[in-house]
């Protein structure tokens, strides 16, 4: 099976895992809505560090920092379990935040900003998500893009260990994988 088959069947899976109620309405999603719930489901590939979840009582904040265009799309998550961890929803307008999430996506909006975000949270296990096109170059983890018309990510390995998050194999298969 090809790459791009194994991306397309695990974004299929992904996000009916999120939204099954709507599975086909999201398959039809907007190019945010597709983000957003595999934004969500890379939590079932993440692995923090024991003490990071301990700290925050079992939640995985996930923190919004810019203008972004989900919309309430992630609102019905609120509470929601996925894995051991249960979800919440924090959107940021200052830098002096970020640090008080586990994922943070950094909204088009912030592509100014992207190295300064990214340095305030760099070393700290956070699993930071951008799309800016230098977003993994800058020292970001995992970076959307779109290709024909699908969104794609791509993985910068080497920022994930300095932030001391492991990904599981099975989500760097199906990525592209920064080097």
């Amino acid at each position: 099976m090809s790459p791009i088959h194994r991306l397309m069947m695990l974004a299929v899976i992904l996000t009916g895992m999120v939204f099954p109620a709507t599975f086909g309405r999201c398959l039809e999603g907007t190019e945010d809505q597709i983000k957003g719930a595999m934004m969500v489901n890379f939590i079932k590939f993440i692995q923090w560090p024991d003490h990071v979840i301990e700290q925050a009582n079992g939640r995985i904040i996930i923190g919004i920092f810019g203008r972004d265009s989900f919309g309430q799309a992630l609102e019905p998550l609120e509470g929601r379990t996925i894995g051991d961890y249960r979800l919440s929803i924090r959107r940021f307008d200052s830098l002096n935040q970020v640090t008080q999430c586990q994922m943070l996506f950094v909204c088009a909006s912030e592509i100014q900003r992207t190295r300064q975000i990214l340095n305030a949270v760099e070393g700290l296990p956070i699993l930071t998500i951008g799309e800016a096109e230098d977003f993994l170059r800058s020292g970001g983890i995992i970076r959307f893009y779109m290709d024909k018309k699908h969104v794609r990510f791509e993985i910068n390995k080497a920022a994930a260990v300095k932030s001391d998050l492991k990904i599981s194999a099975k989500l760097i298969e199906i990525a592209s994988v920064f080097e």
